[in-house]
């Protein structure tokens, strides 16, 4: 069993020596922290959803295959309404924007557009492929009608580039796979500087008669990063004058606020600048989570050390006697709350996610330069300055009531333990009834909200009849090359894509299938009852032949040079990823059922990301298990025995499920931002039980008075512990206020899971 007060004179000689080199540490902080500062301008953003796969992956390693094959997955398009899209003028913009964005979109391929695309007709030797609208834009009326009449007629063409009524139209900027770590002169990824490019184009004065709205992944992800750093920025000076303010009301010392407020910010310049100067890049929507979790752990360190160092400079005057007594008092509990905190966030380096294993790395390095500067720079600043005059020693009486105030809550809890203990099991399973509503997925609409500028759009582009955001591939590869030539193996494909089309989500399919059918019409003389797939392998090839000699080009993107592989790319008109993987999963089933002896392979960035939800769920299961595992064999080990181990762990389990609970009972579900606050609260609560049971063991020590040692600890400790929970719920507060349910979400659960585990702290564990 560990002794709490052998602990604290190893940190009492600490202390001393802390002081001793005061301004040799202050120095080195400084030197430190300006050198970290140049590092901020280095920090790389990324915003793409394919550099969330760590390069061993099986999904990166078919993903890598597909971009070998069929080329980049991803791309740009834009939404184009009109009254008549067949307007010469409306027809001449299309073709002027899709030339603009082919000409300057870093990494761009080729067009697709009514403006610009295949239309095969019927001639004396076999047939002919043009551009449905000529170089020549037409005037007359009967002209564009004509043209409007021959789109109408192409299922490659109708629902997909336009719409049946002829008012939306849709271009399509397919792109060249991006270059392994690329960034441009601006530092920033290439999703981004495509997706920044091709707004700036987009927006121009000269396209407002197209009305147009950009999707496609490099805008989502142009838009999301933009958007969260802008959100970001508010958010934090929010959070920062929220803490400012709760401060000075709960320390009433300014000096106590800018020591708080300056070891947050130190701390995350610090970690940010280090970033910058790796040259690792970062996930946008990742970066917040170190920044709040530093926000809370800085405010907790710093509070925690100023109070038991204000405590004592009142009533002794004694400025260096205080500064060894706050950390000889406190200098243990911070550390081994710094200790656990690491242990519960370190956990997401065990999930397969790039990202999230960032989160890992950098809240673990955070809270330890958060420990340090608490430990060290706190004391080595507090010990500058004359002692105070014997006259002004006093208690503040705001302090003496607060103190009271405890002792009185210590008596009610401790006189009144079976109700406590009924109320908790009571309030628990009803918070508990809610994870039966728990679901693991990501939507937009849930996840960012309606309320977002870019979400309206991207979800009103989704809800129209040619618009689309999200899609994925579903690739056949056949044993031997020329057998997607096969009649047999194209219509099994064909019932394969009917499947498809039966799908809840699914809202258009592209392949070569249709461009089959299609030739196999028009060298028919248009009939209809010819829109299928030839019976024999020869009239397949034929059918090829012909298309390829007479200038078509779009088939390659659907089948291989080798005719191995046969590829269908689904568009989706929602995006749940729970039930979408389902959907995928049926599909991959079916497609398995039809080709037997093929090799399935599903691609694209919906696809990977949905999957990703799965490692993640799965990941984090295990690395929550872990994290419990190591702090509840700390507690016992740092205890000294398992039953009060055990006890310790009961407000640390308690927010975790309290919140998984409310976020049943709220509709909001686990996904890749949320399944963040777990780790966190759980290394947030464990910070106040920590302080709460080695006080208590520690009076105990002296007291050997079990009634004693807690009233003792709740006015010790308890005043901490209420202003510390009150600051970081002030601080999540503030991200309510937040039109992004990311961070509406995060402001809810997490302070709801601070007060949890604050009443726990003080009405469960005592008893």
């Amino acid at each position: 069993m560990i002794k709490t007060e052998k602990i604290n004179r190893v940190f009492k000689k600490a202390a001393e020596i802390i002081i001793k080199l005061r301004y040799i540490n202050i120095l080195l902080f400084l030197m430190i922290l300006a050198f970290a500062f140049t590092g901020l301008s280095k920090v790389q953003m990324d915003s793409g959803w394919d550099k969330w796969l760590l390069e061993k992956s099986s999904l990166k390693l078919v993903e890598d295959e597909f971009k070998e094959i069929f080329g980049n997955n991803d791309y740009v398009a834009v939404m184009v309404e009109s009254k008549d899209i067949f307007k010469p003028e409306i027809l001449q913009k299309i073709r002027e924007l899709g030339d603009e964005l082919e000409r300057e979109i870093p990494f761009s391929d080729d067009v697709l557009s009514v403006a610009d695309c295949e239309f095969s007709m019927a001639t004396e030797d076999g047939m002919e492929i043009i551009n449905l609208v000529p170089e020549k834009i037409p005037q007359s009326p009967g002209e564009l009608e004509k043209i409007r009449q021959r789109a109408l007629s192409k299922e490659l063409i109708v629902g997909k580039l336009i719409s049946k009524d002829s008012t939306q139209s849709w271009i399509l900027l397919r792109l060249h796979p991006f270059p392994k770590g690329w960034r441009n002169a601006d530092n920033k990824s290439a999703d981004y500087a495509v997706g920044q490019a091709a707004n700036k184009i987009i927006y121009q004065d000269k396209y407002k008669i197209l009305n147009p709205k950009p999707t496609g992944m490099p805008i989502l992800s142009t838009d999301k990063t933009n958007y969260i750093m802008k959100e970001m920025k508010r958010t934090m000076l929010l959070s920062i004058a929220a803490s400012i303010i709760v401060l000075f009301l709960a320390l009433r010392s300014l000096k106590g606020v800018l020591i708080s407020v300056s070891v947050a910010i130190s701390g995350i310049i610090l970690l940010f600048g280090f970033q910058g100067h790796l040259g690792r890049a970062i996930d946008s929507s990742m970066s917040l989570v170190p920044v709040y979790l530093g926000m809370a752990v800085s405010v907790a360190y710093s509070i925690h050390i100023f109070m038991f160092f204000n405590r004592k400079f009142q009533t002794t005057g004694k400025r260096k006697h205080a500064v060894v007594y706050a950390v000889e008092d406190a200098g243990w509990p911070v550390l081994f709350t710094a200790l656990t905190t690491a242990a519960a966030m370190i956990s997401f380096t065990l999930i397969d996610i790039t990202p999230l294993q960032w989160v890992g790395e950098a809240t673990c390095f955070l809270v330890f330069i958060i420990l340090i500067l608490a430990l060290i720079i706190i004391p080595s600043v507090l010990s500058l300055g004359p002692d105070k005059p014997e006259k002004k020693l006093s208690v503040k009486k705001y302090d003496v009531k607060l103190e009271k105030f405890m002792e009185k809550l210590a008596n009610f809890v401790l006189n009144n333990k079976r109700p406590v203990i009924v109320i908790f099991i009571v309030v628990t399973i009803g918070l508990g009834l809610g994870l039966k509503n728990f679901e693991v997925s990501f939507d937009l609409k849930k996840t960012m909200g309606t309320k977002v500028p870019y979400v309206t759009r991207l979800c009103y582009v989704n809800d129209t009849e040619v618009g689309s955001l999200y899609s994925y591939n579903l690739v056949v590869n056949m044993p031997k090359e020329g057998m997607a030539k096969d009649p047999e193996n194209v219509k099994k494909f064909d019932k394969l894509i009917t499947a498809a089309k039966k799908l809840k989500y699914t809202k258009k399919i592209t392949s070569v299938v249709e461009i089959i059918k299609d030739m196999n019409r028009t060298l028919n003389n248009g009939d209809q009852t010819y829109y299928q797939i030839p019976d024999t392998k020869e009239m397949i090839a034929q059918i090829m032949l012909l298309y390829e000699n007479a200038g078509g080009r779009e088939a390659e993107r659907w089948v291989d040079y080798g005719y191995k592989r046969l590829r269908m790319m689904i568009e989706l008109h929602d995006y749940n990823s729970g039930r979408v993987k389902n959907e995928i999963i049926a599909l991959e089933k079916e497609a398995s059922r039809l080709f037997p002896n093929s090799h399935i392979e599903i691609a694209g960035t919906v696809a990977q990301f949905t999957f990703m939800q799965d490692i993640i769920s799965w990941g984090q299961v295990k690395s929550f298990i872990f994290a419990l595992l190591l702090i509840t064999i700390m507690m016992v080990l740092v205890t000294g025995s398992i039953k009060t181990g055990l006890i310790a762990m009961i407000p640390n389990i308690t927010p975790a499920l309290a919140v998984g609970g409310l976020m049943g009972w709220l509709d909001i579900p686990l996904d890749i931002f949320t399944i963040t606050i777990m780790p966190m609260l759980l290394g947030l609560a464990v910070d106040d039980t920590i302080h709460f049971i080695s006080h208590s063991k520690m009076e105990f020590e002296r007291k050997a008075d079990y009634r004693e040692s807690i009233l003792d600890t709740f006015k010790t400790t308890g005043v901490p512990l209420l202003l510390t929970s009150v600051i970081i719920t002030a601080n999540f507060s503030v991200y309510t206020t937040s039109d992004a349910k990311i961070y509406s979400h995060l402001g809810i659960l997490t302070s709801f899971g601070i007060i949890v585990a604050l009443i726990t702290d003080y009405f469960v564990t005592p008893v």
